[in-house]
């Protein structure tokens, strides 16, 4: 399994803790490593929760999540360093990820 590492800054941190599932916020807080499938499932499922749950659509959750979509094309270089879209992409489909690798993430003070 890959191990990837991400150093994000305090507002970072805090937001994709806010995303997260409480399981994984707890790894996070505990600084453990994160399954990397769960990771961007939870990221990718806070920034679509509004539609998934009929009181928005896509084109405003997409205006109103730039924070979130900035940070989910971040972490996602790390990744697939030649499409730091390759999640954002899938927004409106059914989620795709491979599922052998971990990240560990730092909060960078």
């Amino acid at each position: 399994m890959k191990l990837y590492k991400v150093i994000l800054s305090g507002g970072q941190y805090a937001m994709l803790e806010k995303m997260l599932c409480s399981e994984r916020a707890g790894q996070l807080a505990k600084n453990q490593y994160i399954n990397g499938y769960e990771l961007f499932y939870d990221m990718f499922d806070d920034v679509c929760a509004p539609v998934t749950d009929g009181w928005s659509t896509y084109e405003i959750v997409l205006k109103e999540s730039s924070k979130k979509l900035d940070l989910l094309r971040f972490i996602t270089r790390v990744v697939f360093p030649e499409d730091e879209d390759y999640f954002i992409k899938q927004i409106g489909n059914v989620f795709q990820c491979e599922k052998d690798f971990e990240f560990q993430i730092d909060l960078n003070f």
